[in-house]
């Protein structure tokens, strides 16, 4: 069995297990589907710091969403290469979203913790995972990464691609030992 495989059996059986997938490829062309599958993040291990697994770990553990910034142009090559339904699409299935799903949306987008959109959105933690839930399944996705892509796709999140770009860059700055916030960890 290979990782995608294994996230997507741990998922279907601990939905609320965090998955945080560790590759020594970085052309790895498994980024998309183990996102699909339900992986929180993907990450590269050649020349990793134990302090940037540590860090994804927990990130991935608190909710949030981890890819080195290779990985994630990996992800989007694939994507536009091989997405799975077109823009129109994606907002079609986005549009039945509440106004409070979409702030979530637009959170879990900048890759915040459960615990981070409640104190911005002022809700418990509890109806926080709520409306992360009823996202997740509306959006009909497999992990709060893949709704993440799909608001990215469907402009809820910015344009698609400087959503991605600033992804890109908050990857960076984490891999220079800053968290996406700008503070020291």
């Amino acid at each position: 069995m290979d990782g995608v495989q294994a996230t997507r059996l741990i998922k279907d059986e601990f939905p609320e297990t965090a998955v945080l997938v560790l590759t020594e490829n970085i052309n790895d062309a498994y980024v998309i589907d183990a996102i699909h599958a339900g992986a929180g993040g993907y990450m590269f291990l050649k020349d990793m710091s134990p302090q940037l697994l540590l860090q994804s770990i927990h990130r991935v553990g608190e909710g949030g969403t981890q890819m080195t910034a290779a990985l994630l142009h990996t992800a989007v090559e694939n994507l536009l290469q091989n997405g799975r339904k077109t823009l129109a699409e994606r907002t079609a299935e986005a549009a039945h979203l509440t106004e409070r799903e979409v702030d979530v949306l637009r959170l879990m987008g900048n890759g915040d913790s459960n615990k981070v959109i409640g104190a911005t959105l002022g809700i418990t933690l509890d109806t926080t995972k709520k409306h992360v839930r009823n996202v997740i399944d509306k959006l009909q996705a497999r992990s709060r990464t893949h709704a993440a892509i799909i608001a990215a796709q469907a402009g809820i999140v910015g344009s698609p691609l400087k959503s991605l770009a600033t992804l890109a860059d908050q990857l960076a700055d984490l891999a220079d030992g800053r968290t996406a916030a700008g503070e020291s960890t």
